[in-house]
């Protein structure tokens, strides 16, 4: 089947599907993906030994676990083998899919994701720092609509900065096909008290990038990725909140970047 992430066909499994069945093209034709993941049970085995059938320029294995994805050098084909695939964040084919978005100016950011007023705004942070919740009152209070409440797709454009939901949502429960012009990004610390400022280009290295997914495989692929970052932040304005879950918090931040 044909999945479309970030306005780019990628050829995805079928026994897979029903994690990203809101997320399945209206065309099928599988010529023309950007990307095509192919899942295998295991490695072919002769005299004792396990390999890939097909040569790959990279190879990716999580941690402690027995999968491996193997690559060609530009992430157009990926094939995974594992003995019995039971990973419903789909972490390596996610590093695969984002390794080879990098060619088209797209980067995965931790965070979540709501649209307001027709616009998207971003709450990024570290694990365990509100971010859904954030997410949440902007709905309540709003009326937001939220995207998804862990990841979102971000392609930099030369006039503008779109930001797409994706099918994986980690333990949050939100999960749209849905892409919006990016207003601004909420960098989140929880506080006794409500504050927001704009961050400069130091704060932008303490606050944004540990929470960007960089390929550090390779080396291609992160120089487009800073790249990518270079045109977003020069583009959409950078903010740190130190705040409670309170509505005064939604309030403040909307007023700042909607000027409303």
């Amino acid at each position: 089947m044909v999945i479309r992430l970030a306005e780019l066909n990628i050829c995805w499994p079928d026994e897979y599907g029903d994690f990203v069945s809101a997320f399945i093209a209206d065309s099928e034709n599988e010529h023309g993906c950007a990307f095509s993941l192919s899942v295998k049970k295991g490695m072919t085995e002769c005299h004792g030994f396990s390999f890939a059938e097909n040569p790959s320029s990279h190879l990716l294995q999580r941690q402690f676990q027995n999968e491996i994805l193997c690559s060609d050098a530009e992430w157009t084909r990926a094939t995974l083998y594992c003995p019995h695939y039971s990973d419903p964040n789909f972490t390596l084919p996610i590093a695969a899919i984002c390794s080879r978005l990098s060619y088209f100016s797209t980067v995965l950011l931790h965070g979540s994701a709501v649209e307001h007023n027709g616009e998207g705004v971003i709450f990024t942070g570290y694990s365990g720092v509100g971010k859904t919740t954030q997410a949440e009152l902007w709905n309540k209070f709003l009326g937001a609509d939220i995207i998804n409440g862990d990841k979102v797709l971000i392609k930099a454009g030369n006039n503008a900065v779109t930001a797409y939901g994706l099918p994986w949502k980690g333990s949050s429960p939100y999960c749209k096909n849905k892409k919006v012009p990016l207003k601004g990004i909420v960098v989140l610390r929880q506080a006794s008290f409500n504050k927001i400022r704009r961050l400069d280009a130091a704060g932008f290295m303490e606050y944004f990038m540990p929470h960007l997914f960089l390929p550090h495989w390779d080396a291609d692929c992160m120089s487009m990725v800073l790249e990518t970052v270079d045109a977003l932040l020069s583009q959409t304005p950078l903010w740190l909140l130190e705040c409670r879950p309170d509505e005064q918090a939604v309030r403040l931040t909307e007023k700042t970047i909607f000027g409303i």
